[in-house]
């Protein structure tokens, strides 16, 4: 059973509207778009430490076709958040939970997942439903084994950086590129409101490294996955990494978008509507 309460308090009230989606396990805060029937849904999945609110703008737009679900992912915003279980593999079967309870309303569902929600989108793809349609992955981490201590490390740092206090997190956040003061605080919230068990997983090793070629061979459904340009800092699917994603998925669709860093939606955000839009329309 979906809980689908109207936030009266919001601007935008008429177009979204706040929903928790059941898993089988627990429940996943969800931001709604209703938008035409006679196409599949989106579920958004964003990245690690953010929340629903990073994709909302896309979502915007996506709902001139659809009806667009933006999840806050498990241990993210409004979600509920266990104690343990923080693995890419944790993630993606609460997506199939929800996969379950949407396809009673819908014969086919289409995901579109960004950095660790690419990475909870392949894993579902991987594990397969019925009424999991096409996927879109914005820059996942197809991380190499030699990739994981650095990882670790940042995490460490991100988890000490999380209980500080906001102000000092915006001023961390603020790097080489430009980014709106509004954006940067947006992203700091959410990583304060991000669950200590997301932190520990990544840190710590719940999460262990990936063996790719295992991971991606099962997957039969269509795949778009969108790249940063190399040139730029920040991207995750690029190089050494790009390389080991077209050799264990050779049957998705690799699209880079020049002057894109890991936040393509940020950087490019007309191009990336227009990837997803054309992608998944039937």
């Amino acid at each position: 059973m979906t809980i689908d309460r109207t936030d009266t308090r919001s601007p935008d009230a008429p177009c979204r509207r706040p929903v928790f989606l059941p898993t089988g396990r627990l429940f996943l805060h969800a931001a709604k778009w209703p938008g035409p029937a006679t196409v599949p849904p989106a579920l958004v999945l964003h990245g690690i430490f953010e929340s629903w609110r990073t994709f909302a703008p896309l979502a915007a737009e996506l709902a001139n076709d659809r009806t667009v679900y933006c999840l806050d992912l498990r241990g993210h915003g409004a979600s509920d958040r266990p104690a343990e279980g923080y693995r890419f593999a944790d993630y993606a079967a609460d997506i199939l939970g929800v996969l379950d309870g949407l396809s009673a309303r819908f014969p086919e569902v289409d995901l579109v997942g960004h950095s660790l929600g690419a990475n909870v989108a392949l894993y579902a793809a991987a594990a397969g439903h019925p009424a999991l349609g096409r996927v879109v992955v914005v820059d996942p981490p197809i991380l190499r084994d030699e990739d994981w201590p650095g990882l670790r490390a940042a995490m460490r740092h991100e988890w000490s950086l999380a209980r500080r206090p906001l102000d000092e997190i915006v001023a961390s956040l603020a790097g080489a590129r430009a980014r709106d003061e509004s954006w940067l605080r947006m992203i700091a919230a959410a990583l304060t409101d991000t669950a200590d068990g997301v932190f520990e997983a990544m840190a710590d090793g719940e999460q262990e490294p990936v063996d790719w070629a295992t991971v991606l061979k099962p997957i039969s459904v269509p795949v778009l996955a969108v790249a940063p340009d190399p040139g730029e800092s920040g991207g995750q699917l690029v190089g050494a990494r790009l390389a080991d994603f077209r050799a264990a998925l050779p049957g998705a669709k690799v699209v880079v978008v020049p002057g894109a860093g890991h936040h393509v939606e940020l950087d490019r955000p007309v191009e990336l509507r227009r990837l997803v839009e054309r992608f998944l329309r039937r």
